[in-house]
């Protein structure tokens, strides 16, 4: 499977001519890089000396920094796209060992099957996304989670979960549901494991607090949630403006300016619409997030490539096409495998609990915002896995009834 994996995110790399690498968050992701290493300071601007912000998350900007100090402004970028293929091989890995604490060998051999033929998680590690750092760094803290047997196990873990926070700020509940999960059987570890994977935020926190701040992320929460508030993600019916409403909206930027101007304008247009939006918000959204193709996209692709292996190349054509059909039985069999696992709190084993309150956290989290399935990527492999284990589960019992059918004399 590691091959496999391997081969696919080479192919896709090597091949795939990402027209602007360094587009809209793409741009910003390296613009902080380069103020860190630079100036020494997390900022988005551009002037010298830059003033500080949070405007974003502080974990991928630090990768591209370590990139860009080690490999100089000629290579940094191709030396953080080669780091992000051997991240997503070590996704296939993390995730197989992760399963194989929750269950037997094929299930785990399965699930590490699907992450590494993903498309979704190939096309990931071409672009100067955080996605692919996060579930990297997702995945490997549920394998060390999963085994956390000593202190040194239990430190590492926490420090994963730290990182994964530091990524991607929306991922905060994260180590709290595992360590709620977690407390049933070892509850001063758990508390323990919580507090210290919280420390990194707290720290990150602080220093906001602290600082005198051009922009907050406060400021980029209010536009994402604007952003998000057009059902269908259309402005006024248009087709024209799928995917990118707030583009055609008179309103806009003003409607996502801050919090009081987004509370005005939503109010005034949920009153015209009050079972458009309800639905649109508890019962679209959720659909939309798990769906495979990209709301801001074509298929599984972000940015704009020429040139891509799932088009040029029947096997990597075949594995897409392989996914897009498992895509929603996967899907559909994750959800039930997480209801099952959150019914069963009481009994067995904590890891497949903390996994489907995981999922069930994240996509709530993102339900505000722009249901694009690019967001719920970290938490894409643990999907896949509890896909996997549903299957494994309903053949068990399939099996069963078919051993205790009564034979015919």
């Amino acid at each position: 499977m590691l091959t496999i994996a391997a081969v696919l995110r080479v192919a896709f790399v090597w091949c795939a001519q990402v027209q602007t690498p360094l587009a809209a968050d793409a741009g910003q992701y390296a613009q902080y890089a380069w103020n860190l290493c630079e100036h020494a300071t997390f900022s988005l601007a551009r002037e010298s000396p830059p003033p500080p912000d949070s405007f974003r998350s502080p974990g991928y900007p630090l990768f591209l920094a370590a990139c860009r100090w080690w490999g100089g402004e000629s290579l940094w970028q191709r030396l953080a796209i080669a780091l992000q293929v051997a991240l997503g091989v070590l996704t296939v890995l993390a995730l197989y060992r992760t399963m194989r604490a929750c269950s037997g060998f094929w299930v785990a051999l399965g699930a590490a099957a699907l992450v590494a033929l993903s498309p979704h998680l190939v096309v990931s590690s071409g672009y100067l996304l955080t996605e692919c750092v996060t579930t990297a760094a997702m995945t490997v803290a549920w394998w060390l989670i999963a085994g956390a047997r000593t202190r040194i196990r239990c430190v590492a873990a926490a420090a994963a979960f730290g990182f994964v926070v530091l990524c991607n700020e929306a991922l905060l509940p994260v180590p709290i549901v595992v360590g709620m999960a977690w407390a049933r059987r070892e509850r001063w570890r758990a508390i323990c494991f919580v507090g210290l994977a919280l420390l990194p935020f707290g720290a990150w926190t602080m220093r906001n607090q602290l600082t005198d701040l051009q922009l907050r992320g406060s400021a980029r929460v209010v536009a994402s949630i604007s952003h998000g508030s057009y059902p269908g993600m259309v402005f006024n019916g248009d087709p024209r403006s799928f995917g990118f409403p707030y583009r055609f909206d008179p309103e806009q930027p003003r409607l996502g300016s801050s919090w009081s101007e987004l509370q005005r304008g939503l109010i005034d247009r949920v009153a015209a619409a009050p079972w458009r939006y309800a639905a649109w918000f508890l019962c679209e959204k959720p659909v939309w997030l798990w769906s495979f193709d990209l709301v801001q996209g074509d298929g599984v692709i972000i940015y704009a490539v020429g040139n891509s292996p799932y088009e040029r190349h029947a096997a990597m054509s075949a594995t897409y096409t392989l996914m897009r059909w498992l895509h929603v039985p996967l899907v559909a069999l994750a959800a039930m495998a997480a209801g099952v696992a959150l019914l069963r709190f009481r009994r067995g084993n904590w890891l497949p609990t903390a996994l489907a309150g995981t999922v069930v956290i994240v996509t709530a989290a993102y339900l505000p915002v722009i249901p694009d399935p690019r967001y719920l990527q970290p938490v894409r492999p643990l999907v896949l896995g509890l896909g996997a284990m549903a299957v494994a589960g309903l053949v068990a019992r399939c099996v069963r009834r078919w051993r205790g059918r009564p034979t015919s004399p």
